[in-house]
């Protein structure tokens, strides 16, 4: 079985993957309460097998300002289509080690990457799972790229 963390999942499960935990639901406690919401009305919102509750726009946009979790801007990417998303990186990580470890980042996902295209063709058949490894695999690398760029140009803006 593929790991929920390696490939992009739908909406309705990435938002519930983003507050989940077996242990511990202060997280989605503390989203419903923050939002002045029933705590078991959230909780079956974010179930993506129930049927009498969904998320709204309203519990995406509290979990996103929450979580800020990566899977559910991969989600939305995935529904666009033809998008990806980066995170800028904060002004104050703008330091030379910070730029090693992006480019060491970097390789690991075109590693990554191509490992999974190897994989998904190395049969001659691409399946979802495998296809979700890879959109996923795509979104990291352009991400990371993307970031190393931001975290270059300001480094240039500084020098200028």
């Amino acid at each position: 079985m593929v790991k929920k963390n390696r490939k992009v999942l739908p909406l309705s499960m990435a938002l519930r993957a983003a507050v989940y935990s077996e242990t511990d639901h202060s997280l989605m406690a503390h989203i419903a309460e923050k939002n002045c919401w029933n705590i078991t009305t959230f909780r079956n919102s974010l179930c993506p097998t129930t049927t009498t509750h969904k998320a709204n726009i309203y519990h995406l946009e509290a979990v996103l300002a929450e979580t800020r979790d990566p899977g559910i801007m991969d989600s939305l990417c995935a529904i666009h289509g033809n998008a990806a998303w980066f995170e800028l990186p904060k002004h104050e990580n703008l330091n030379i080690a910070d730029f090693v470890m992006k480019i060491g980042k970097l390789a690991r996902e075109q590693g990554d990457l191509s490992q999974s295209i190897a994989t998904a063709i190395g049969d001659g058949e691409v399946s979802k799972d495998e296809l979700a490894i890879i959109q996923k695999d795509v979104m990291d690398l352009i991400r990371v790229a993307l970031t190393l760029l931001a975290m270059v140009e300001k480094q240039h803006e500084q020098v200028v």
